[in-house]
């Protein structure tokens, strides 16, 4: 029984995608709650720079077919799951 460890260019896009959510999810709420200009304009340009990344790493993904934004949710969800279930497989061989 051999286990492969090794993350994939997929894997890595989608948790950094992952990861890219909640970093602007973050910037969005600390920015409503700061008072002081020049950070609220600090925060402003960090939260703009971190949503155009999150936008090229999107594309990427979605041109690579890694990710499938244009799909209804059933579908999307159905995807995943057979994904899931054909990583859990790879998994215990």
């Amino acid at each position: 029984m051999t286990q492969n460890n090794t993350l994939k260019e997929k894997d890595i896009a989608l948790d950094l995608l992952a990861s890219s959510k909640g970093t602007i999810a973050t910037l969005a709420k600390v920015l409503t709650e700061t008072t002081n200009p020049q950070l609220r304009d600090t925060l402003k340009s960090e939260l703009n720079n971190c949503i155009n990344s999150h936008y090229r790493l999107s594309d990427m993904a979605i041109n690579k077919g890694w990710y499938n934004a244009y799909e209804n949710p059933e579908q999307q969800l159905q995807q995943e799951l057979q994904q899931g279930l054909s990583g859990a497989n790879t998994m215990t061989q």
